[in-house]
């Protein structure tokens, strides 16, 4: 179960999507909107980037720190491009000053013949 590492925070006036006019202005913020928070900082410090993003608490909490600090009407949580890497069997990891860093990068076709196959959850 993968609570990934995105989500919306949204002042989105209900009924505005159906063309009806707006009291106030809809707003978008990005995850990224809470590392100036003092409180998202200091779960930065205590735990690892995919830690955060793939327990599903403490993805929760930091959803829920800069919605009820700004007061928004929803917050919108969905899946970053990396999530299924571990599930192909391609590790990576977030450093803190670089970004994402895959530990094993793929350089040949017998590489990338190893990967897992990823199951269609439809079928």
């Amino acid at each position: 179960f993968w609570f990934w590492g995105f989500f919306l925070i949204l002042t989105f006036p209900l009924g505005l999507q159906t063309g009806k006019f707006a009291d106030r202005t809809p707003v978008w913020l990005m995850r990224q909107a809470g590392r100036y928070m003092r409180a998202f900082r200091d779960f930065s410090d205590k735990y690892p980037f995919r830690v955060r993003s793939e327990t599903p608490d403490i993805a929760i909490e930091l959803s829920l720190q800069p919605f009820r600090a700004f007061k928004t009407d929803a917050v919108i949580m969905f899946s970053d491009i990396l999530t299924p890497l571990p599930a192909m069997g391609i590790e990576f990891d977030v450093v803190k000053g670089s970004g994402p860093v895959i530990f094993e990068p793929l350089r040949s076709e017998h590489q990338v013949k190893k990967l897992k196959k990823l199951d269609d959850p439809d079928k």
